[in-house]
């Protein structure tokens, strides 16, 4: 199994570039906003007191993935050392199970990630879409980097999303 997870801060094109990558590999993605929007359709103004679930459904989801040898697309917002165990959890999982992950960081400049926050497509997953949230949220882009692990790197503010993707497969295939 491979798992190509892909990161990044808010809209720095993970499921663009994910959408598109699934359709030149046939690989299923699974991105973030499945699992949230599920929890917050449960729990509503609650969803952060009970972000374990989203932790839980997503950890099942890659576990089951991995045992099954099937490969998947995640994507996923790295938020700072709070997020370590997580990432090191759906690591593991993976790599028990025989499987491999293949890190892919986007970045894009702040003020590319403040135009396309207020993008349409953002809306259809409950998306962040506040220009002054994520102006305050884009201060530090360093935040969003994984520090320990070993990253393909591209910059959607110079890479289209078809780009990003044939990156991506390039790389797949080295």
């Amino acid at each position: 199994m491979r798992l190509i997870f892909i990161y990044g801060p808010p809209a720095s094109g993970k499921l663009t570039v994910a959408e598109k990558l699934s359709d030149s590999t046939s690989i299923s993605v699974f991105h973030n906003h499945l699992t949230r929007d599920l929890v917050n359709d449960i729990y509503k103004k609650e969803l952060l007191s009970h972000y374990g679930l989203v932790t839980k459904i997503r950890f099942d989801v890659l576990e089951y993935c991995a045992k099954n040898n099937t490969d998947l697309i995640f994507t996923y917002v790295y938020g700072g050392e709070q997020d370590d165990k997580d990432v090191r959890d759906f690591t593991d999982v993976i790599e028990s199970n025989g499987g491999e992950i293949i890190f892919v960081e986007l970045t894009a400049s702040k003020e590319d990630l403040i135009d396309r926050v207020g993008n349409e497509s953002r809306k259809k997953y409950n998306k962040l879409t506040d220009e002054s949230v994520m102006n305050s949220m884009t201060e530090d882009l360093d935040l969003y980097k994984i520090p320990y692990v070993d990253s393909l790197k591209i910059n959607t503010s110079e890479s289209n999303p078809n780009e990003s993707a044939k990156t991506i497969v390039r790389h797949l295939n080295r």
